[in-house]
């Protein structure tokens, strides 16, 4: 079966991860991505944050599957030109510079919507495409503290003993990158809609910043109304993460019957079950958390924090066939996150491998009514990049 976006194409111009996050997505969905690269690469097939495999960079390959890459030099004429040409018949451009870059390569809105008046632009930026701080380049870690998602998390009872910790840290999973990263998706699938009943195009600006301000609006929500940064109200509730014998648990048990039910299967009274009790707290480290969720996890919310092995493993996990595996030419196994959407007639599927730089150049170039001639010259110029055979 077809994916949802199978007749939707895309230019990626995106770098990193929350473009590339971005357009994986949609990818995932069917559409057929054009990832635009330089000569020299993505800067994620290089990245020594991570690991390489078989001359792979792991870090590419997961926000990288089921695309197309076309290696342009952005810089010259004739590579301007080719992209042009690409998003004549395109449905959409995504990228992530930094506001004004495009404009200058002549890449921007207003330039590219003469060649495609169809086209939806959508730019993913630190602090958008306005503001006093559009200047300034931006990653996950200063997407956070300056969205105060670092300081609210910081204030949020959440710790061991379900208390703030007070102490600002930088969050893992890079939430700075791959939230914005889903709201452009979002974004590119409404405007897709509107053009569907209007015909016309349109721009889309995506901040890092405004986008997590949105995911943490309820709890600012707080602060809107009381001027309180975090709840010091007093109510029945446990709601934190406990040490079991083999590991960690969480537990949320907000209001009386939760409460209640708490204090029923564990055995302590209500009038001593507080976050930071002690008999609480024993009573989870003298038990395993596969004992602790058989008889609590179907009553209450509770779980146990699973680590990456545990993770890959969880029964749940497998049913849902939440990790990727493919044979890669190369002679390893690709494994990668998958989608995390079911659809029953258009499945989010893994359709193609990662590509290699420049692996579809050629095809593609062609498809755009240069002569033999004409490509043979923007190789040797190196407007174009095709990699050796």
């Amino acid at each position: 079966m077809a994916g949802a976006l199978q007749e939707i194409r895309i230019v990626d111009l995106t770098q990193h991860l929350a473009g590339p996050f971005c357009t994986m997505l949609l990818a995932d969905m069917g559409a057929e991505v054009i990832k635009v690269e330089p000569p020299w690469g993505d800067a994620s097939r290089s990245s020594p944050q991570y690991p390489m495999v078989k001359g792979q960079n792991v870090y590419f390959m997961f926000v990288n599957r089921n695309k197309r890459s076309v290696a342009l030099d952005l810089k010259s004429e004739k590579g301007v030109e080719v992209l042009k040409r690409i998003v004549e018949s395109s449905d959409v451009v995504v990228e992530n510079f930094r506001p004004g870059v495009m404009d200058k390569l002549g890449l921007g809105y207003d330039s590219l919507k003469q060649v495609n008046p169809r086209i939806i632009y959508a730019s993913i930026s630190g602090f958008g495409q306005t503001g006093p701080y559009v200047r300034r380049p931006s990653f996950d870690i200063v997407a956070q503290a300056m969205s105060g998602w670092m300081w609210l998390n910081s204030r949020e009872p959440r710790s061991l003993n379900s208390g703030p910790s007070f102490v600002p840290s930088c969050l893992a999973g890079s939430p700075g990158d791959t939230v914005p990263g889903v709201f452009c998706a979002l974004s590119i699938l409404a405007a897709l809609l509107h053009r569907n009943i209007t015909g016309r195009g349109q721009r889309i600006d995506v901040a890092q910043t405004d986008s997590l301000m949105t995911l943490e609006g309820l709890a600012l929500t707080r602060y809107l109304f009381t001027g309180e940064t975090f709840d010091r109200g007093e109510r029945a509730s446990i709601h934190g993460i406990y040490e079991a014998n083999d590991g960690y648990i969480v537990v949320r048990a907000v209001g009386d019957n939760d409460v209640q039910v708490l204090a029923d299967n564990t055995g302590i009274e209500i009038g001593d079950l507080r976050p930071s009790s002690e008999d609480l707290k024993e009573w989870f480290r003298n038990r395993s958390k596969a004992e602790i969720v058989t008889l609590l996890g179907e009553k209450i919310p509770c779980a146990p924090v699973l680590t990456d092995e545990e993770l890959v493993d969880d029964p749940n996990v497998v049913a849902r066939e939440m990790i990727l595996e493919q044979s890669h030419p190369l002679d390893f196994t690709y494994r990668a996150v998958a989608t995390g959407i079911k659809f029953s007639e258009t499945p989010v599927s893994l359709y193609t491998l990662p590509p290699e730089l420049g692996a579809d150049t050629l095809d593609i170039v062609r498809g755009l009514s240069y002569s033999d001639e004409d490509v043979e010259n923007m190789i040797k110029c190196k407007a174009i990049f095709v990699p050796r055979k």
